[in-house]
């Protein structure tokens, strides 16, 4: 469809106006293929190291702990149907995943099926086999540097009249794969979510222009569909239902008829994406547990929130231009800017003030260069659009940052940078050659991609991402809590007492340091149950174990724990503390006849004192009146006791009830010798050693 070609705007040297477009012509993207091919596999290259990596942090949520993905191919279509976060939910409450029924137990709630169901197919194919899902993620990631080079190369067409290696498109998708913040997105499995989610948008801004310059039904429809694919991968890309007509006004492409068309495409995208979200998962309204890990702004006052808000996109782009130190970690309280002892910005914060200044520079830029269609422009709304939803300004997302939320915006960086190295530098220092200006752009990449591969590594397992980041995050409660767990697990495999020594102090400094931090967290208290059991602290392992039961009433694990602590004070001949253990878990679940029947042996058995195992033996008779098991115990502890009568009418209707069991017949016939009744006696010893005669299994 043929254009006119707009008027000559008349600029001086090194205005940063996108670049004028002959319309007249249809764009013809003619790149040597080889180009696409060396930026696939520098994307891949980059994270093949990540093959012999491990599960790490959310993966267990996604992948290895979640119900409905550990079904393979029979569950993949149910993550439609499901919150992503439920299948996780409904196996640590051991149900299946259709009872469950709660809201959303983390902020808004999570509607991310597409990224889901690779994780099913995966696990079909090949199990828990996280090197291959890690290889997938390379893959992908390769795979949207190949698409969003194509992106680029239609955005600025006049790149294919010079060296592809010259071009902006080539240097700003190298700067975009190389940049280290995008660590977390490829070397943490669960992260594939960010990477469909942007390689799905990129591709429908690509096939929105393709409509714009030939208005063909087909077009808009695959434009509109695979951002609906983004969106089902991770909502974020929202932002493109506005920056997609927004990018055809700013680089000329098209007319506004085709603009608005385009807009009411993806719109319509969003709305379907959100209608089947809302049916799912219901409201995004559903209230916040009040809990600091999970609302990290709890604590803070409506002028702190927002002072940490601004402090916090500072933070972001301080990151995007020099990205160290990198955490995985900002959890309560880790926040870039601020002392450790500082939980939350205020207005005189250095941070805020200066996140403030950025963005009403940001809002000058966009201003200024709105009717001149300026690449800062729309490279700065570019960012501004798809970082409002991860700020926590307008609904809180649970966390104060992350790395990945930066992988999308990145992309503005790139853009504005290689353009102002690549196009307008030339222009303004005349007597700097090209050539010198690709090789700092050339160094940039090379110390990115030597710092993305070095990062890499720490994501290699949850020890060492734990031990790594630690020593940044020392401000979060979260982080120090995960180095204090990851140094207890280590212990399975240590058997030198040094060593094992030297790990409990460790860990006991980073788990006495999250509380610290957040008193409330519980976490720390269930591993320092654990750490004081592996020191032999015994004492100790029960208050904190304790501690755990207190706080999550109805989860007898605690308890549990606790009569294990007694179980081994049994097994060191420390009778009289097993007990008193035992009697602790008894607090919490007075009936649990496996804490009676130990105390009760422990005192009839190994301390010969049949007085003191009887309380516990009647309190297990009253609650299990009908198990054979306790009542023959019982008839044992009166018989012990020289309590015949009670003896016998415990074991009497027992034997009728069980007339061939050989123990039962051998104790109650012990009674009726001792009671006096030897002749009676004496035969039911004599059958029951007939019985076990014919049947000494029993």
């Amino acid at each position: 469809m043929a254009r006119k070609k707009p008027n000559k705007i008349k600029e001086k040297p090194g205005k940063t106006r996108v670049e004028e477009i002959n319309l007249t012509q249809p764009i013809k993207n003619t790149v040597d293929s080889k180009w696409k091919i060396i930026l696939f596999v520098f994307g891949f290259i980059l994270y093949a190291n990540t093959a012999s990596f491990d599960y790490v942090l959310d993966d267990k949520i996604v992948i290895t702990s979640n119900q409905i993905t550990a079904q393979g191919f029979s569950g993949m279509f149910d993550h439609f149907f499901y919150d992503s976060m439920d299948g996780f939910w409904a196996k640590q409450y051991g149900i299946d995943v259709e009872e469950l029924n709660k809201s959303a137990l983390v902020a808004g709630g999570r509607y991310r099926p597409l990224s889901l169901v690779t994780y099913s197919i995966e696990y079909g194919i090949f199990g828990e086999n996280p090197g291959f899902s890690h290889i997938i993620n390379a893959l992908l990631y390769g795979l949207t540097g190949l698409f969003l080079f194509t992106l680029l190369i239609k955005l600025f067409p006049s790149s294919t009249k010079k060296p592809i290696w010259q071009s902006v498109p080539f240097w700003a998708t190298l700067l975009f794969l190389a940049h280290p913040l995008h660590v977390e997105v490829v070397a943490n499995i669960k992260s594939r979510d960010e990477i469909l989610s942007l390689l799905f948008g990129i591709l429908s801004l690509s096939y929105i222009i393709d409509y714009a310059l030939h208005p063909k039904i087909k077009n808009l429809i695959l434009g509109s569909g695979m951002l609906f694919l983004s969106l089902l991968s991770k909502e974020t890309t929202i932002a493109f239902v506005a920056l997609g007509p927004l990018m055809l006004y700013f680089f000329d492409i098209g007319k506004a008829k085709e603009w608005k068309t385009v807009f009411f495409g993806l719109l319509g995208a969003g709305i379907l994406y959100t209608a089947i979200r809302f049916m799912v998962i219901g409201s995004p309204d559903a209230p916040i547990a009040n809990e600091l890990m999970n609302s990290p702004f709890l604590n803070a006052t409506e002028s702190e929130r927002l002072a940490t808000i601004f402090l916090i996109l500072a933070a972001y782009v301080k990151l995007l231009f020099f990205p160290f130190p990198l955490t995985h970690d900002y959890y309560p309280y880790h926040l870039p800017f601020l002392p450790e002892e500082q939980h939350y910005a205020s207005w005189s914060s250095f941070g805020a003030i200066a996140g403030v200044l950025l963005v009403l520079g940001l809002l000058v830029i966009i201003v200024r260069g709105f009717k001149s269609k300026s690449i800062y422009s729309f490279s700065a709304l570019f960012f501004l659009g798809t970082s409002i939803l991860i700020s926590n300004l307008f609904f809180p997302i649970g966390v104060f940052m992350n790395e990945r939320f930066m992988y999308i915006p990145s992309i503005a960086l790139v853009i504005a940078v290689t353009y102002f190295v690549l196009e307008v530098l030339p222009i303004k220092l005349i007597n700097v050659q090209s050539t010198a200006l690709m090789g700092f752009l050339g160094m940039v990449v090379l110390v990115f991609s030597v710092m993305s591969i070095g990062r890499s590594s720490a994501w290699e397992s949850d020890f060492s991402l734990a031990l790594t980041d630690v020593q940044i995050s020392t401000g979060s409660a979260k982080v120090n809590m995960s180095a204090g767990d990851a140094l207890l697990k280590e212990l399975d495999r240590v058997t030198d007492q040094t060593e094992r020594t030297e790990i409990i102090n460790e860990s006991y400094g980073y788990l006495k340091k999250s509380l610290e931090i957040y008193p409330e967290f519980f976490p720390p208290l269930d591993l320092l149950g654990k750490l004081y059991y592996e020191s032999a602290n015994y004492s100790e392992a029960i208050k904190f174990y304790g501690y755990c039961a207190d706080r999550k009433q109805g989860n007898i694990s605690f308890a549990d724990n606790i009569f294990y602590v007694g179980s081994k004070l049994a097994l060191d001949l420390r009778y009289e503390e097993a007990v008193s253990a035992f009697d602790v878990a008894l607090t919490y679940y007075p009936t649990e006849k496996k804490y009676l029947l130990a105390a009760a042996e422990i005192y009839a058995q190994k301390m010969s004192n049949p007085s003191r195992a009887l309380p516990y033996m009647e309190r297990a008779y009253q609650a299990y009146p009908n198990d054979a098991g306790v009542a023959e115990k019982l008839g044992i502890n009166y018989g012990m006791l020289g309590k015949y009568p009670q003896a016998i009418g415990v074991l009497e209707p027992l034997y009728k009830a069980n007339p061939s069991n050989a123990s039962i017949m051998r104790n109650l016939g012990t009674v009726y010798y001792h009671a006096g009744q030897q002749e009676q006696g004496m035969l039911l010893i004599a059958k029951s050693e007939e019985i076990t005669k014919q049947n000494p299994v029993q």
